[in-house]
Parts: structure tokens; sequence; C-alpha cells
């Protein structure tokens, strides 16, 4: 019997009843211990599972009450173009979005910054991708993109790409693939449940 158990018949402080049992010279058995961890491991399981099916509840909520709110926007070109982009470009789990061209990453920025929240409120995160070959390029690519997104070199970070092909030609108008992320990745969910469904509307026109 448990100590919920024994409180139903007798509510007394758990102490106490420890306290009974050793001046009575009684101790729990290994039997009992084994009760005891079994039914503390069976109601964190289920303590989990419910707060599991909760937060899916809130979420999907959230994704649906977001998707309610842009239906007045589906013929809007841009709203359309942002949704088809990211679904083309951006990650299918969390909430990144990445491109070599400056122009589809500015529409994308714009995008959100009109129908998903102010970009300074999304405090998006700027990484590029290029290869070590361009190494000494590393100052004028940043600068390049921090001109074109409107954001100070510092913000955009970089990582570095290995080289498998060992003689590449070099183009020094390539300034590697810059990566976009957005800190919910909620915001990721939506848009893919957004895309999903005008996927779906246009897949069959002719």
């Amino acid at each position: 019997m448990s100590y919920s158990e024994i409180l139903k018949i007798v509510p007394i402080a758990k102490s106490t009843l420890q306290n009974w049992l050793t001046l009575s010279g009684l101790t729990l058995t290994k039997e009992h211990l084994e009760i005891q961890l079994k039914k503390r491991i069976e109601n964190k399981r289920v303590a989990t599972e419910s707060a599991k099916i909760t937060r899916d509840i809130r979420i999907n909520r959230e994704i649906n009450s977001f998707v309610k709110s842009c239906r007045g926007f589906l013929s809007e070109p841009l709203f359309v173009a942002g949704i088809v982009a990211y679904e083309a470009e951006g990650a299918k789990t969390g909430s990144k979005f990445s491109n070599s061209d400056y122009r589809l990453i500015k529409v994308f920025i714009n995008f959100l910054n009109k129908y998903v929240s102010p970009v300074q409120e999304l405090a998006l995160g700027y990484r590029v991708y290029i290869h070590e070959t361009r190494a000494t390029d590393l100052g004028r690519i940043k600068k390049y993109w921090a001109e074109k997104l409107f954001v100070s070199e510092s913000e955009i970070k970089q990582s570095w790409k290995k080289n498998i092909v060992k003689k590449r030609r070099m183009n020094p108008d390539y300034f590697g693939q810059l990566e976009i992320t957005i800190r919910s990745k909620l915001i990721g969910r939506k848009l893919l449940r957004l895309s999903d469904i005008i996927m779906e509307s246009y897949c069959g026109v002719v």
C-alpha cells in the first residue's frame, strides 16, 4: 500500500507515518519498495504524456488560429510567394530559410515582416555558408550580404564548407549561401501548414 492510499484511510503526514512504522519495528519489504517505485514511474509517465498532449493541443490551436487569420491574404502575390519560397527553400524542422540569391532572401524577409511579425521582434539570425577556399574573401562576402539586407556585418556569422572537388573554377561573383534563422520553431510549422493548403489548392489546376 502506498502513502497516498494510506492517506485516504488515515490523513496523517508522511513523516508521522514513517515514525509510526519505525517505532513499531515495521519496515517496507523489498516487494513493497518495488511496488512504490513502479507506481511513481507510472505516475510520472502519465503526467509526461498528459503534458505532451496538452502542449500539442495548444500548438495546434495556435497554428489553426494563424491559418485562419491569413485567409484574407491568399490572393496577395507577396503572401503566396513567401509561402511557396519557404516550401522550396525552408527547413522542414525548425524555422530556417536559405538561398544564394539575395532577392529571394529579401522577398522572404518582406513576407515575414508583413504577414508574420515585425522583423525586429523575430530576432532573425544570419549565417553565410562559403567554401574554405574563399576565406580571404570573407570580409567582402559579409559586406555584400550586410549591404543587401541592411544589417551590420557583425550580425552575419559564417560556416565553412569543405571542398570535395579538388579543382573548382573560382567565381568571384558568388557570395555563398545565406541562411536566415527564426528563433521560434513554431513559425516554421505555421508556414508549412499554409504551404500544404496552397499546394493542395493549386496542384490540380491546369
